[in-house]
């Protein structure tokens, strides 16, 4: 095999691993944007790794090798380009996947589209950089759509990271004056402002969101809480943060947050400060890098990392494969020289290769049987929506064992139990989901089980900390109501019906109003009563 012919399957592998992390989608899975993309990309990861590995082992490697890194640019560049004109095509009212969003491309929401789509924005200069002027024209037309793309969005985390790389262009080619510079600073911090005002019961949402996740950092601000602490605990941080300051402006807004927007802010809850320094330790290595052997391709791979670190500022980048592809790919570009330089050493090179090699067919192994187990529960969750809820039962008993620490499956089985009156063993699990998962509805479903088995005590307060954990939401009132209507609590049920009547609705829906239009009959009932006795 000729070393060309190698070159070439590196490509096809590594354009077959980008745009599967970017439109990979499956109905199999429970998740059907975000899993298989995940699922397919690690896939094609432990490809491409054991593919370089037998391919650094037994093949002599020369100086061509190095050529190839504008050509994985350009596949990126491609990549973020189908991606883009996906979501333009979309805009026009075409493969429209979701039916409150528009632009949304192969995801399921904006803010994957859009952090895809800045990742790979900066790779575009190894098109503009051509000494082929066609070459430089498509690049300009690439940059463009995606440009237009991410706009179309409506993502404000992607609007400032794609205005931020264009600011620093601008600045580095025809901006050399310093008041032209200051002016584009005073630009950028009027756009900021632009998409605050854009959306801002949302903005504000998310600084609540970032207030309740301090005093998160505040409990445990050196080693973190640990991994996946921001899902484990969040929201009774949400709720204690309601208790102790009461309803104000941001009880409208707060909703069930499974994110904390800010990258940053997530490895100070999971790590710490010694995470956070640790980030920056890399951050600096790499600066170093680039500053000791600076290129086109550098800091075209610079680019790309800021583009992300501002993204990741405001939302949740790294959620996706695509950007962690992009992010590795940076990494390899800015420390090529010292990688090469470890590999020379034959003993190292050979190891490393090895360990890699078993890596991947361990990784293959056990990612297929991964994928059997979701596709399994795929099949089982569609079931169960159909009414054969029941049939299921012994289909998850079995499926408990693989998703055992998963608590979105063990959120699901529980509510099937639930579903089918096994209120002991609902409340086993849900229990058991409580330990990864603090969230709004599984505070509802503890509660209801508390309630059936009837330990009215602790059913009032799960109820009692949904209601705080999202103060706009009626239905923790509503349960409560009923709840001691059961217990004949008459002083309690009279205070929760008014709070039901009062209560202002974030989005007027005809279940709320029903809800109102009970509880005004029940107080008028109760306060009937109460005159007569």
């Amino acid at each position: 095999m000729g070393i060309g012919k190698m070159i070439r399957t590196s490509h096809y592998l590594f354009a077959a691993l980008c745009l599967g992390s970017l439109f990979a989608c499956s109905r199999q899975f429970t998740d059907s944007y975000i899993v298989p993309k995940w699922c397919f990309a690690v896939f094609m990861l432990f490809i491409v790794l054991a593919y370089e590995a037998v391919n650094i082992l037994f093949y002599r490697q020369n100086e061509q090798k190095d050529t190839r890194i504008s050509v994985y640019g350009f596949i990126i560049v491609i990549s973020c380009f189908l991606q883009a004109m996906f979501g333009v095509v979309q805009f026009f009212g075409f493969f429209q996947i979701s039916t409150t969003l528009w632009v949304t491309g192969s995801f399921d929401n904006p803010a994957g589209f859009a952090a895809c789509l800045c990742a790979g924005f900066p790779f575009v200069g190894f098109l503009l950089s051509d000494s082929n002027k066609y070459i430089r024209y498509v690049g300009g037309l690439i940059g463009f759509v995606i440009v237009i793309a991410v706009i179309l969005s409506q993502s404000r985390a992607g609007i400032m990271s794609i205005a931020f790389i264009c600011f620093i262009l601008l600045n580095m080619k025809f901006f050399h004056k310093r008041w032209v510079k200051y002016l584009s600073l005073l630009c950028f911090a009027l756009l900021l402002s632009g998409c605050y005002w854009m959306k801002k019961d949302s903005a504000d949402g998310r600084l609540l969101i970032w207030r309740c996740s301090v005093s998160m950092v505040k409990d445990a601000p050196w080693l973190g809480h640990g991994i996946g602490s921001f899902e484990a605990r969040y929201m009774d941080y949400q709720a204690d943060y309601f208790r102790q300051y009461g309803l104000n402006r941001y009880s409208m807004l707060a909703d069930n947050v499974k994110h904390p927007f800010n990258e940053y802010l997530g490895v100070l809850l999971n790590f710490g400060f010694v995470g956070l320094l640790m980030i920056l330790a890399l951050i600096t290595l790499l600066i170093y890098c680039y500053k000791k052997h600076p290129c086109a391709e550098k800091r075209i791979a610079f680019y790309s990392l800021i583009s992300i670190g501002v993204f990741s500022f405001f939302s949740y980048t790294f959620t996706y494969p695509f950007t962690w592809i992009v992010t590795f790919l940076c990494i390899i570009i800015l420390t090529k020289e010292y990688i090469a330089k470890v590999f020379t050493c034959p003993i190292i090179k050979n190891t490393v290769c090895i360990f890699i090699l078993l890596c991947s067919f361990w990784g293959i192994y056990n990612l297929v049987k991964r994928v059997m187990a979701e596709k399994e529960w795929g099949n089982t969750s569609r079931l169960a929506l159909c009414g054969a809820s029941g049939k299921t039962l012994p289909a998850y008993a079995e499926l408990e064992k693989k998703f055992e620490n998963n608590p979105y499956f063990l959120y699901n089985y529980a509510a099937i139990l639930l579903e089918n009156k096994q209120y002991e063993e609902s409340l086993t699990v849900a229990l058991q989901c409580r330990k990864y998962w603090a969230d709004y509805d599984l505070e509802l479903m503890i509660g209801e089980n508390y309630q059936e088995l009837d330990k009215y005590e602790l059913a009032e307060r799960y109820y009692d900390n949904a209601s705080m954990m999202c103060p706009s939401r009626f239905l923790p009132l509503y349960k409560l109501f009923h709840l001691y209507k059961n217990m004949g609590n008459r002083k309690c049920m009279l205070r929760v019906a008014e709070s039901v009547i009062d209560k202002p609705m974030k989005i007027k829906t005809s279940a709320i109003r029903m809800m109102k239009r009970e509880m005004k009959s029940e107080q008028a009932q109760l306060l009937i009563e109460e005159n007569n006795n």
